[in-house]
């Protein structure tokens, strides 16, 4: 009997343990969420696109609350987290689509065609929405070097920053230069000569919104 006792509260301690690592996390009502498991202990450098904790409001399906959280972006697993009570990483169960920084009021957006090495659920920086979305899409990437007379690998995450315009077929074209942007765009003329009357930089976000908003008159 005190044996079946033992194993019982050996079992009850377990399982209790098991749920505080895994507590769910209650947001926007019934939301729940679950600990995201990832690792960056063999490498230099953060995987997120922001060094600290954001405030943000994340956006799910239509007809599904909102909710408020603070929030990083795992660029490496491509996964949204949030911070739960406990000061841990967590994911959400529901996929997010969409989320707005509170402090700089950036819109990320997913749900884009599949391009490069990306998914539907990627997250792209919406900078201008019109007839044409521009976008920015920051990634990470990790670069291994081996030291000199040592057989450790060392790991360090770099970044990429490509960006892309996307029309109505909702599939991300990247752009990287005047040329580039014109042909996707066309209507070269016009849009040649108002960059010129304007001198616009389109290396710039205020140029390109310019141009983009000019394109959507046309």
């Amino acid at each position: 009997m005190k044996k079946l006792l033992f194993l019982f509260l050996v079992i009850f301690i377990f399982f209790e343990s098991q749920a505080q690592v895994y507590r769910n996390v209650v947001m926007g009502g019934d939301r729940m969420t679950i600990r995201s498991k990832r690792s960056d202990s063999d490498l230099q450098g953060s995987p997120y696109l922001f060094g600290d904790w954001q405030k943000a409001i994340v956006q799910f399906a239509p007809g599904t609350e909102p909710a408020s959280a603070e929030i990083k972006y795992d660029l490496l697993d491509d996964l949204l987290v949030l911070k739960g009570t406990d000061g841990g990483e967590y994911e959400f169960k529901d996929q997010p689509k969409e989320f707005l920084i509170s402090g700089t009021k950036e819109l990320y957006k997913n749900g884009f065609v599949p391009v490069d090495k990306f998914t539907d659920k990627t997250f792209y920086n919406v900078i201008y929405d019109g007839k044409a979305k521009f976008l920015k899409k920051v990634s990470k990437v990790i670069l291994e070097s081996k030291g000199y007379n040592t057989a450790s690998v060392e790991k360090k995450v770099a970044d990429e920053t490509a960006y892309y315009l996307v029309k109505e077929d909702n599939k991300p074209v990247k752009v990287k230069n005047e040329k580039s942007i014109i042909a996707f765009l066309g209507k070269a003329d016009q849009l040649l000569k108002y960059i010129k009357e304007n001198r616009l930089d389109l290396k710039s976000n205020d140029g390109m919104i310019k141009l983009l908003t000019f394109y959507d008159t046309l």
